[in-house]
């Protein structure tokens, strides 16, 4: 079972392309800009392969992280059709994490620190759309980095990391249900 402590981000993207999640290198924050590890230079978007690229290939994975450079590059996945996320406000992550059923059957969840939202991440098909005030479905295509990938002097953090879930995805429509379960009871 792969164990994401290691601070390393080569050992961080292999774990997680083991667990079949699509990774891809990221640009590392550096001088106030989002840049290229390799050289430090400027790069307008933070994913250093177009987002299409993401694999879970191992090989390809220790290629992308053992380049030369001032600093690996920073962790993504992207979502898509083997890993999906809902962001969801800070109010109802309180209310899942207290609630027995997701205690029960957690599933990763990714935080920054000072943001008032997490990104629960799901196991697709996710639903079209969350009727929700504070949960939104994360559009396919879009990249997220994961710890230890660090954002400026944010650094990424688990609330939930894949060991304590089992290192397993719960289903969007799953979670969507236990989403709209304490909607209604707020409405």
């Amino acid at each position: 079972m792969p164990k994401i402590m290691d601070s390393s981000t080569l050992r961080a993207a292999l774990d997680y392309a083991e667990m079949g999640w699509p990774v891809l290198p990221g640009a590392i924050w550096h001088d106030g800009h989002f840049a290229d590890q390799a050289d430090g230079s400027p790069v307008t978007d933070p994913c250093l392969r177009p987002p299409g690229d993401a694999t879970s290939d191992t090989g390809r994975v220790r290629e992308w992280w053992s380049g030369p450079g001032l600093r690996r590059p920073n962790v993504l996945t992207v979502t898509g059709s083997r890993l999906g996320a809902f962001m969801v406000a800070e109010n109802l992550v309180m209310k899942l994490a207290d609630d027995p059923r997701f205690a029960a059957s957690p599933t990763p969840v990714l935080a920054f620190p000072n943001m008032p939202i997490a990104y629960f991440l799901i196991q697709p098909p996710l639903p079209s759309v969350l009727l929700s005030r504070d949960a939104r479905v994360v559009d396919a295509g879009l990249p997220l980095p994961l710890p230890p990938s660090v954002l400026d002097t944010t650094p990424v953090m688990w609330l939930i990391a894949p060991e304590q879930a089992g290192n397993r995805l719960v289903s969007g429509d799953a979670l969507a249900d236990l989403i709209h379960e304490h909607e209604r009871k707020t409405a």
